[in-house]
């Protein structure tokens, strides 16, 4: 077992995520419960592109807390370099980013974890929305779906700025799961990589509550 762990390995060689995730998600959601719905549209196993929107720094913990799944996620490489966050992470199977640029070798590198079969947490947007509204989704998502040809699974994630410790508990975040879908859906081979994202980011803002939907609140906004 590795505590550094490449994000290809299987789940039982993520040491630090077998020993603390356990613990950590009982605790959190504890006293910060996550209200789930659509877990039955999860793939029960198999490689996955689980897709959501981006509103807060907790949406990728709520995500994995309600699922309660390991998913490699692409973080910011700068997350990377600080002192038990960073370590945390690479222990965790996530690996780094470039934002704000088109870094194929992250995108190489999420291809390798799918071909692996393992599931990847994607936030198309690039960026957290200030205002918790939908921005328009980079095309790299349109890439890494037509070239893994892996099943995409829509996730809405609401709640998070507000959440916090209750007494009593109460349940502010809500993550939305929505049935998983191939680009055969959504004709994906007449998209460009850009087209074929924002028609992947409707699944998604089809979940969320109207006035979070932003870019992708007119269906024909791609």
């Amino acid at each position: 077992m590795n505590w550094f762990a490449r994000p290809d390995l299987p789940t039982e060689r993520l040491l630090l995520w077998r020993l603390l995730f356990p613990p950590v998600r009982a605790l959190a959601t504890a006293f910060a419960p996550i209200r789930l719905e659509g877990r039955e549209h999860l793939p029960a196993s198999g490689p996955c592109l689980l897709v959501a929107n981006h509103i807060n720094w907790y949406d990728p913990p709520a995500i994995e807390f309600a699922l309660g799944i390991p998913i490699r996620y692409m973080a910011k490489r700068e997350l990377f370099a600080i002192p038990i966050i960073g370590f945390a992470l690479w222990a965790a199977g996530n690996f780094p980013v470039r934002r704000g640029e088109s870094d194929r070798r992250a995108l190489e590198t999420a291809l390798r974890v799918l071909q692996a079969g393992q599931p990847i947490g994607f936030f198309p947007e690039g960026t957290r929305s200030k205002d918790g509204r939908m921005r328009r989704a980079k095309p790299g998502i349109g890439f890494l779906a037509r070239r893994s040809g892996a099943p995409i699974v829509p996730i809405a994630v609401s709640g998070t700025p507000q959440a916090g410790i209750r007494i009593p508990p109460h349940a502010d975040i809500t993550v939305r799961v929505g049935p998983a879908f191939t680009l055969a859906d959504l004709d994906g081979r007449a998209l460009d990589d850009q087209a074929l994202a924002d028609a992947i980011m409707e699944r998604v803002a089809a979940l969320l509550p109207s006035h979070m939907r932003g870019h992708y609140s007119d269906p024909r906004s791609g």
